[in-house]
């Protein structure tokens, strides 16, 4: 009688049904980093979204007359600052800090920081997925300025090179 079980179809059987939730636990760990992974991006893109729209805010505002106040940019920035302490790569941190450390030199001339903060955002930009961007600081401040003829007079002003 118990020569008559079916081991090979018993231990099939079991084999089978073991598998099964093995591939079913591994796409449920699968997911489940996934979500993360996109829960962690979705944080990244509004914190660089932030740090994006705080330049073109002060910059539109001068150009339009609405400015910004000092308050609102000093809030924004410490609501950048929070949130690049929880989301940003250490490259991005660093590169965050010294740009707020640019901004508050003494005898600043209001526009260097515009160098730190421009290799802030091509680091956004590479964390974004572009991670062979080519974007000179020329070629991001005249797309911030819109006005090629602009920037040449505002780099021979400031004395960049």
């Amino acid at each position: 009688m118990i020569s008559d079980l079916p081991y090979k179809e018993i231990l099939l059987l079991v084999l089978g049904t073991l598998s099964t939730y093995l591939i079913w636990r591994v796409q449920y760990q699968k997911e489940k980093i996934k979500n993360i992974e996109n829960q962690l991006s979705e944080s990244k893109f509004k914190v660089y979204s932030e740090l994006v729209h705080i330049i073109f805010d002060v910059v539109s505002g001068n150009k339009t007359g609405k400015k910004v106040s000092n308050q609102e940019i000093i809030k924004r920035i410490l609501d950048i600052k929070k949130n690049m302490f929880l989301y940003a790569s250490d490259e991005m941190f660093l590169a965050f800090t010294d740009w707020s450390l640019e901004l508050q030199k003494p005898g600043n001339n209001g526009v260097d920081h515009f160098k730190k903060y421009f290799e802030l955002i091509k680091l956004v930009r590479k964390d974004m997925g572009n991670k062979n961007t080519k974007i000179n600081l020329d070629d991001f401040m005249i797309y911030l300025m819109q006005n090629k003829d602009e920037y040449l007079l505002f780099k021979e002003q400031n004395n960049w090179k």
